[in-house]
């Protein structure tokens, strides 16, 4: 089976990354027509639109257990005419903002998600003074995150040392071949910052992407940001960065809520059909005390006795 490409100018799904493909996208990205669709087309189809740039490393499954039906917003009391404004649809990922190689993309200090979760999963995130390598991590309102700055620069920069450096830094390391391998590490991460500070060039194509959430507070002198909130929706305003309007993630919002009245109309279905006198697990969850409370139970199979 040939994989899809990453990248397709054809397909032309947006992805939180900052390669020279996914600029030209983002420039030619027109919103898919819907006229003539059915409903399910519809949903899948801005499902996929989506998805394709809030989570993309996520699977179904995974982005199922961080789906909430609820959908939180700030009411202002001023001004009640306001309130009927606020895009509460476009809060549909909101959850996924907290995990920590997603904060760490937002915050500038790596050039896609992918990148954020391979630097963190090399032991070079500390939150809250920790070391962390679960780049599934939720963070929590206050708590700060501390990248290393040799790794940002080498993330971040596009500069790439000559050959007259790489030969220079060689020649330093077998001359240290002898010494602690910590002590060449520092010496190496050393001279990356001292090259980014004087030859620091970003990536092509960054600034399209040069932007920070409210909800991020970052310090770019020590690699370091504070995730203060969780973000919310104002009026006329949502904080999740997205490139898709508040109706795209409706229909989104729509095609996941399906399926989870789905799955918890067969749950109910499922309890309310089974026999909990045959079932001597005294773990088992029987289902609620209301199933029973009517039910013809024979007097030679009593009840448990936890119930």
């Amino acid at each position: 089976m040939v994989k899809k490409p990453k990248f397709s100018l054809s397909r032309q799904l947006l992805r939180p990354s900052w390669n020279k493909y996914n600029a030209f996208n983002f420039a030619c990205k027109k919103l898919p027509n819907l006229n003539g669709k059915t409903l399910f087309q519809k949903k899948w189809i801005a499902k996929r639109e989506t998805r394709s740039f809030h989570g993309p490393h996520l699977r179904e499954y995974q982005f199922k257990n961080y789906f909430e039906s609820k959908l939180l917003g700030m009411t202002s009391v001023n001004s009640p005419a306001e309130n009927s404004k606020i895009p509460f649809m476009s809060q549909l990922y909101a959850p996924l903002e907290s995990r920590l190689d997603i904060a760490l993309h937002r915050a500038m200090f790596a050039s896609s998600v992918e990148q954020a979760h391979k630097i963190i999963v090399s032991n070079k995130v500390s939150v809250n003074g920790i070391r962390e390598k679960r780049a599934h991590l939720r963070l929590e309102p206050g708590d700060v995150v501390t990248v290393d700055p040799a790794t940002v620069m080498r993330s971040v920069s596009s500069f790439k040392p000559t050959k007259s450096s790489a030969s220079s830094a060689e020649a330093t390391q077998d001359a240290q071949d002898t010494r602690d391998e910590k002590a060449v590490k520092a010496q190496t991460n050393k001279a990356w910052l001292e090259m980014g500070v004087e030859k620091f060039i970003p990536k092509p194509f960054m600034c399209v992407f040069a932007f920070i959430p409210s909800y991020l507070e970052v310090c770019f002198r020590t690699c370091s940001f504070v995730y203060v909130r969780h973000p919310i929706a104002r009026a006329n305003m949502s904080e999740v960065p997205s490139p898709f309007p508040e109706r795209f993630h409706a229909l989104a919002y729509n095609y996941y809520i399906r399926f989870r009245a789905m799955r918890q109309s067969l749950k109910k279905h499922q309890a309310k059909h089974m026999i909990p006198q045959r079932i001597h697990d005294p773990k088992f969850y029987r289902g609620p005390r209301s199933l029973y409370r009517n039910a013809a139970v024979s007097p030679s199979t009593p009840l448990p006795s936890d119930f």
